[in-house]
């Protein structure tokens, strides 16, 4: 922190005397100062910056990236490329995989800058919030979208992103043999796009744990994300829909199988360590199998679909990542809530003596539903606050952060059987969800204070 605050200190003084200057990053993006409250650090190994830039244009808005020094960007580049390349494929055989494509730049060795994309979340972050273990169940990514996208058409549009983008990245991470996936470097938009970040390793060089691969799984597909494309723990019709689309995308990369050779060849004396020889190209050969038909690849590919899903060894490296971030991050960083994010204590705001739902009320605004009217009652006062169903379960969600060992009480359910989701739910909750706050002010002391 420290470290960071002295280099924005410089980088300020730079501007001063400078006025403006263009990002390498796009050099049509023209920058005249830094924002040192939002900026940070990433806890993954090589401690990446966020920074953010002021933008020169009056109506823009302030524009964010990720420095990063220790890792060759220019194999991130590559992969990009040639990621965008297969998206053009597939575009132009009228395929939108909607795919997520973000910029990358190397500014010199080892370091460069990458462009950070709006309104996405790691999967760590969307799992955690179901607890450490939130990687072993199947719901956090679904109630995810569910919380962004609340009105169901928006719902639909965000799951059909999903099975898109999702297959585009099963089929291009497998093509190119990309390794050490885990939840931090899988990318989740609000929109339902997925997309994957960190290209550190590629052609199948993956990281070990002695003479163990960490990556077993052809590539990333989990049981959760299984469980957004059929809208539940049934296999659905979506489920054939998700394998075909992947198979049509990967038959389509299949034909210019000669392509990505060629151009993979032309890199092999750019000194990027892991495209350095004919094996490394050989590892793309054997992944797209140009000596096979369509049906025998729709046959392998949906093989690989189905040892993905049933591998326990990506959820238990999404766990193990969940652990080791938990640890990385201590415990100054206690996680706050969206719609309160200040920090409350005994001493600036009192204790809290008694809490009750008092009744619901109708709301249209931003989207339809109900919101319940809760008195608050402390030392020296009484306050009346608006809360929805959705913001209990957020706090629920976050204090399984901070007590993942103490007996929570268990909360009431999202989801409602049958049409009665009106009046009458809204009712049940509120009986509901006024049983679980008593049981949260008479819990333990330090839930409880």
């Amino acid at each position: 922190q420290a470290i960071l605050r002295e280099g924005l200190e410089d980088v300020a003084q730079f501007f001063k005397a400078h006025g403006s200057c263009r990002l390498p990053l796009s050099p049509s993006l023209l920058v005249k100062g830094i924002v040192p409250r939002d900026c940070s650090y990433f806890n993954s190994n090589a401690v990446p910056l966020k920074l953010s830039f002021q933008n020169v244009d009056p109506l823009g808005e302030n524009i964010r990236v990720i420095f990063k020094c220790g890792d060759d960007l220019r194999q991130d580049m590559l992969t990009l490329q040639m990621i965008r390349i297969m998206n053009k494929i597939w575009v132009q055989e009228g395929l939108d995989m909607r795919m997520v494509i973000f910029r990358c730049f190397s500014t010199g060795r080892g370091r460069g800058m990458v462009e950070m994309i709006p309104n996405a979340e790691t999967l760590r972050k969307i799992q955690v919030e179901h607890g450490v273990t939130g990687s072993f169940k199947d719901r956090p990514l679904a109630d995810w979208l569910q919380k962004h996208n609340p009105k169901e058409d928006e719902y639909e549009k965000a799951v059909e992103n999903f099975i898109y983008s999702c297959a585009g990245c099963c089929v291009a991470t497998y093509v190119l043999g990309i390794c050490d996936r885990h939840n931090d470097n899988i990318m989740l938009k609000t929109t339902g796009h997925m997309f994957h970040i960190d290209f550190g390793r590629f052609l199948g060089h993956a990281q070990m744990f002695g003479n163990i691969k960490r990556d077993r799984a052809p590539f990333v597909f989990t049981s959760d994300m299984a469980y957004v494309i059929n809208g539940g723990d049934k296999p659905s019709s979506r489920f054939h829909d998700f394998v075909d689309l992947c198979c049509q995308a990967y038959n389509l990369i299949r034909k210019h199988t000669h392509l990505f050779l060629n151009l993979l060849g032309l890199m092999l004396s750019c000194g990027i360590p892991e495209l350095s020889d004919l094996e490394d190209l050989k590892y793309v050969y054997d992944a797209l199998r140009p000596q096979d038909s369509d049906a025998d690849a729709t046959t392998y590919f949906t093989r690989l679909i189905e040892s993905s899903l049933g591998s326990v060894a990506t959820k238990l490296n999404f766990f193990i990542h969940n652990l080791a971030q938990m640890k990385f991050t201590g415990s100054d960083a206690r996680p706050t809530l969206s719609f309160a994010p200040r920090a409350h204590t005994l001493k600036t705001s009192g204790r809290i003596r008694d809490v009750f739902l008092c009744r619901h009320e109708r709301v249209f605004n931003p989207s339809k539903g109900y919101t319940y009217v809760v008195k608050v009652q402390r030392d020296a006062e009484v306050t009346f606050v608006q809360r929805t169903f959705e913001e209990f379960q957020e706090l629920h969600n976050k204090l399984r952060l901070l007590f993942p060992s103490s007996l929570l009480p268990s909360f009431p359910s999202r989801f409602v059987i049958g049409r009665s989701r009106g009046e009458a739910a809204a009712e049940r909750r509120k009986e509901e969800l006024n049983g679980y706050i008593w049981h949260l002010i008479h819990a333990a002391p330090e839930v409880a204070e």
